[in-house]
């Protein structure tokens, strides 16, 4: 399908039912986060983190070297409009640079739960959730902007 084949309205709701989709998954992450937080464990917290991070580096480089999009039906038809879109050359450049940037992530995480000490009763809260939410609404914000800019 060619671009100025594609609906630009029926993307839109499609953009937008992806990212109710991904503010439940957050959702879902940010009630792990409070209940590992609070219960003691950051260590498993962390962990459950790492795992989330390489199954996403494992999705990206599945797409990236087959071409083959991973996700729900909506993720899928979204992801082929932003490659027509963009152009195979520029798509396939910015699924390297998001590879590379979550396998430096996953590396960086490795190094944390390997070399750091994590003691539960060291913890601080007093930073809490702020981060999250910050990263939250941004990513909202850019979803929401570039759904403007359709």
């Amino acid at each position: 399908m060619d671009e100025t084949q594609w609906d630009i309205q029926e993307v839109k709701q499609l953009k937008k039912k992806q990212l109710v989709q991904s503010n439940f998954f957050m959702l879902l992450i940010f009630v792990l986060f409070v209940y590992f937080s609070k219960s003691g464990q950051p260590l498993f917290l962390i962990g459950l983190f790492y795992v989330i991070v390489l199954i996403y580096v494992a999705f990206t480089l599945y797409v990236l070297m087959t071409g083959r999009f991973v996700g729900t039906k909506t993720s899928k038809r979204v992801q082929q409009f932003d490659k027509e879109r963009l152009g195979k050359k520029r798509w396939t450049r910015r699924k390297i640079i998001e590879a590379v940037f979550l396998i430096v992530l996953s590396i960086s995480i490795t190094v944390l739960i390997v070399n750091t000490d994590i003691d539960p009763a060291d913890r601080n809260n007093s930073i809490g959730a702020f981060p999250f939410f910050g990263a939250w609404v941004g990513y909202n914000l850019g979803e929401l902007f570039r759904m403007g800019k359709l």
